[in-house]
């Protein structure tokens, strides 16, 4: 059997006609007290003319907000006469997280990224993420999933590709994050990154992109300007719209790299974390990254984490309060 038609998940919307369209993604959920319930995920498609098909997503995680509004704001005032292919939006693809505001469904405790391909007879997220990987990628030529730090770290804004053999890919993910234009295009080496939307496009072969804006649980104005000046850059790039990519104020984009692990400082132990620089700041291995504090042992000294490599701190953990195992730090470094 078509492995797309396994999937229980029923579109309420038009993917090929042309003009703009709303419309719902409806995924069964039984309950106790409705067994044949569902969760409506929002969907937006804006086509016109002949080009290339982009998926835009936000609210992969729902405590992750600079997407989430640029995707929306995209949503209204992008018109289908500005348009020469295909764009569809998710501005909250996951939506019982994007509306409770966490990382993990409230429904099943699973984190949407780490779910694909999926499984069409899993959990709510499971069965979402099947959906996605089966009908969505397939029509797409492009995908961006717009991510920020969320609730547990902040990062430096960025466009994110993965570190992947095929170099030709690889250039096209790096061409296309170049246009979205953040201050940094970043290759990251990510701790599980295979079960990702990200890692499912470049499967597919779709060429695909994420981002990293801001976090600290906030909306950040600056992130959301980058966001939402990206999105139609990226737009512009692929010839959806006809402008040339504009270049922000802080200039092209910086590209770096987080190349491997070694660029992580993780906590060895639970403790309340004191960060010893800026995000952003210029850092040396072996200096200094911060203290841990461990309030279950008053009289012990606070324990001295060191940076394991040179660079650009990227990404630094937001709550004071962290677990073993937590990272607290992430190095970026310039790209050969």
């Amino acid at each position: 059997m078509d492995e797309a038609a396994l999937s229980p998940v029923r579109a309420e919307i038009d993917w090929w006609g042309s003009g703009k369209r709303e419309g719902r993604l409806r995924v069964p959920l039984s309950r106790n007290d409705s067994g044949w319930g569902t969760v409506a995920i929002p969907a937006v498609v804006i086509a016109h003319g002949n080009g290339p098909t982009v998926l835009l997503t936000a609210g992969n995680h729902g405590d992750e907000y600079e997407g989430q509004v640029a995707l929306l704001r995209l949503a209204q005032t992008l018109e289908p006469a500005q348009v020469q292919g295909r764009v569809i939006i998710l501005p909250a693809m996951h939506f019982p997280a994007a509306r409770a505001g966490t990382r993990l469904s409230p429904l099943d405790g699973k984190d949407f990224n780490r779910c694909f391909p999926g499984n069409p007879r899993g959990s709510f997220a499971e069965v979402l993420a099947h959906y996605i990987d089966t009908h969505l990628l397939p029509m797409c030529d492009a995908q961006m999933d717009l991510h920020s730090g969320g609730t547990g770290m902040e990062i430096v804004p960025s466009a994110v590709g993965h570190l992947v053999d095929d170099r030709g890919y690889m250039e096209r993910s790096l061409a296309m994050a170049d246009a979205f234009n953040a201050p940094i295009t970043l290759l990251l080496e990510e701790v599980n990154a295979g079960p990702t939307l990200l890692a499912a496009a470049e499967r597919r072969g779709v060429v695909a992109l994420s981002s990293e804006l801001g976090g600290a649980g906030r909306l950040s104005r600056e992130a959301l300007a980058i966001a939402e000046a990206g999105v139609r850059n990226v737009l512009r790039h692929l010839g959806i719209l006809d402008e040339r990519p504009v270049t922000g104020t802080h200039g092209p984009s910086r590209r770096m790299t987080v190349p491997d692990l070694a660029h992580y400082v993780f906590a060895p132990s639970d403790g309340i974390w004191e960060a010893a620089d800026p995000l952003g700041a210029a850092v040396r291995a072996g200096a200094v990254a911060g203290r841990l504090h461990a309030i279950e042992h008053p009289l012990r000294p606070a324990e001295t984490l060191t940076y394991g490599a040179d660079g650009l701190l990227w990404c630094r953990r937001a709550p004071g309060r962290c677990r073993e195992g937590d990272p607290v730090a992430v190095i970026a470094r310039d790209m050969a």
